[in-house]
């Protein structure tokens, strides 16, 4: 009951104009048509009763921006990324914050994006502390890169790191260089040592300490030789 009136089907109890409308019997029409039409009907009734959407806001100085009616979906939307809602009433009251702008970088906005974003829908001026804290969120954003490596291969010989890349054997191995003496790999690195030592290099294993693994295979016999068959 609480979600029928907070749609504007019922009021104080009793179904509205616009609930009425959905109980029209439309006999002629199939169930699904049957809801599309008592669904549009209930939304005539309902349009003239609601404000229009707001395609603006009002930046403040302090890091603000209030929204004095309902927002047009992608402005709404948009706008939720880039700040948080603090208050909610006759008007709605967002705050910017380093993590929401952050937030809005990571979403694959960048500040010339953020920037034009609120010029656009700003019917007063973007004040300078706005503009500040984008332009420093945006300025640390992505300095420090993290990603997934299953292995690394490292060696101070650029050169001999850069003829492994450009070995059509080492594509498997999907070698990528994060610096001039480091590869990363997405392969295993069992498989990024065999793989390596099969194109005929002789890498060595290392701790994630950086010390070198030292196995100890078993030794190996050669079969022993079976006497010759005497001829007869």
């Amino acid at each position: 009951m609480t979600e029928a009136e907070i749609l504007g089907i019922t009021g104080r109890g009793a179904l509205s104009s616009p609930g009425r409308a959905l109980l029209e019997p439309h006999p002629d029409e199939p169930p699904t048509a049957r809801i599309d039409t008592a669904s549009a009907h209930a939304a005539r009734l309902l349009a003239p009763l609601l404000p229009e959407p707001l395609d603006h806001v009002l930046l403040q100085a302090d890091l603000t921006a209030v929204a004095p009616g309902p927002l047009e979906r992608p402005l709404a939307e948009t706008l939720g990324i880039l700040a948080d809602v603090e208050s909610k009433g006759g008007a709605t009251v967002y705050r910017f914050t380093p993590e929401s702008v952050r937030r809005a970088l990571d979403a694959g906005r960048t500040a010339d994006d953020v920037h034009t974003f609120l010029a656009a829908h700003s019917r007063t001026p973007v004040p300078q502390p706005l503009t500040y804290l984008v332009n420093d969120v945006a300025r640390k954003h992505g300095r420090l890169r993290i990603g997934a490596a299953s292995a690394y291969l490292r060696c101070d010989d650029d050169t001999l790191l850069a003829e492994i890349l450009a070995d059509r054997r080492s594509a498997g191995l999907r070698l990528r260089r994060l610096a001039p003496t480091v590869l990363a790999a997405q392969a295993p690195p069992d498989t990024l040592l065999e793989g390596l030592r099969a194109m005929g290099y002789a890498p060595a294993a290392e701790s994630a300490e950086g010390d070198v693994l030292v196995s100890r295979p078993e030794a190996r016999r050669t079969p022993p030789r079976t006497p010759p068959v005497p001829v007869p």
